[in-house]
């Protein structure tokens, strides 16, 4: 039986939420169905990657400086499946769909919210107007969230071209802790992760700390906004509570250790971080602008994931939370999350669309 070519474009090997999903479903793809191809704009960052087959490195920083060598390379590879998940990648190849070699179906996977993303992004009114024009054409559309598969109902795009699947989590591999990283001293222990942009949140949490006693907060993450960030923290003296880590290879060994992971973010899809502290019996503290929580809330134990609607009663909560109990001899805290996709269960979701498609 011929097997099904999937090309996979990636802007690069960054470790977000989006590329470590992208390549987890890779990963689990099976190759005695699938030829994979996989185009990375460029090799940059941490992740790794266990294919060596069909890689291909355009060396580029920006999509528009390649485009051309991109669209030769998908001619060249006439694969019958291309699967993207950031827009500003996604969005251009669907405007030129009908150039592509005949027969290559196009799987969108949308990594956020899309009114805000686009809102906030470089060339927002280009891409606000892609998104509009180009992706009702797209033959599937991952989304991650209840609220993105409604949000985008309402934009006007085809049900039947929508998939909802929850991003998937390797347990196994995360409950694997060799080494539990905690900030000495006494009092509330706090651990926060992500990029360090307006999306994040960390400047409308950091100013909750001068209101308490006994707390810190650690920052796993880099981004542009470290300088403006380190201001805030200069400015209302707050350098005894909050460290900033930058990117750490094992942010697990963080955030197991803390009592409570902590996601202020303005909006997200479905965060994968948060996934991944509830698998490790880490409680989460977050805001109901992460709309993508609500899905996940009937698997989580209960009083283990808060969702507060603003800051003054993310101040309130983190005044009467109690440190966890084990926290002068760690161990590793239950499994709060009762049901989740491992990655191999993602693929296979993805794995069944694509047969459907095709067919």
């Amino acid at each position: 039986m011929k097997k099904v070519s999937i090309l996979i474009i990636l802007p690069s090997l960054a470790a977000g939420g989006a590329e470590k999903v992208t390549i987890s479903f890779i990963e689990n793809l099976d190759k005695n169905i699938y030829n994979v191809h996989l185009i990375l704009l460029n090799a940059n960052g941490p992740l790794k990657l266990k294919i060596k087959k069909n890689v291909y490195n355009f060396k580029s920083a920006r999509l528009r400086s390649t485009f051309l060598k991109l669209i030769n390379k998908i001619r060249s590879i006439n694969p019958d499946v291309i699967f993207s998940t950031f827009p500003h990648i996604t969005l251009p190849i669907l405007l030129i769909k009908r150039w592509l070699p005949n027969q290559t179906y196009i799987i969108s996977r949308e990594p956020n919210m899309v009114n805000l993303s686009l809102k906030y992004s470089p060339f927002a009114f280009i891409l606000k107007n892609l998104h509009k024009l180009c992706l009702p054409s797209a033959d599937k559309i991952i989304v991650n969230s209840s609220a993105m598969l409604n949000d985008l109902i309402i934009k006007g795009l085809d049900k039947n071209k929508l998939l909802l699947v929850h991003n998937p989590v390797d347990d196994i591999d995360l409950r694997k802790i060799n080494n539990f990283i905690r900030h000495p001293g006494e009092g509330l222990r706090l651990v926060g992760m992500g990029r360090l942009v307006y999306q994040k949140g960390f400047d409308r949490i950091i100013p909750i700390l001068q209101n308490l006693n006994k707390v810190h907060l650690t920052i796993l993450g880099e981004g542009p906004d470290y300088n403006n960030l380190r201001n805030i923290v200069k400015e209302l003296n707050l350098e005894s509570k909050v460290k900033f880590m930058g990117y750490t290879k094992y942010p697990k060994n963080y955030i197991a250790a803390a009592d409570y992971f902590i996601l202020p973010s303005r909006w997200e899809g479905l965060p994968n971080a948060v996934l991944e502290s509830l698998v490790l019996g880490t409680p989460v503290l977050s805001f109901k602008e992460v709309e993508g929580l609500v899905d996940i809330i009937p698997n989580v134990e209960k009083n283990k994931l808060y969702l507060c609607k603003n800051e003054n009663e993310m101040e309130l909560l983190l005044k009467k939370l109690p440190i966890r109990d084990d926290n002068k001899n760690l161990t590793l805290r239950k499994n709060l999350l009762k049901k989740f996709n491992t990655p191999l269960n993602y693929s296979q979701i993805i794995s069944k669309s694509i047969k459907e498609i095709l067919l």
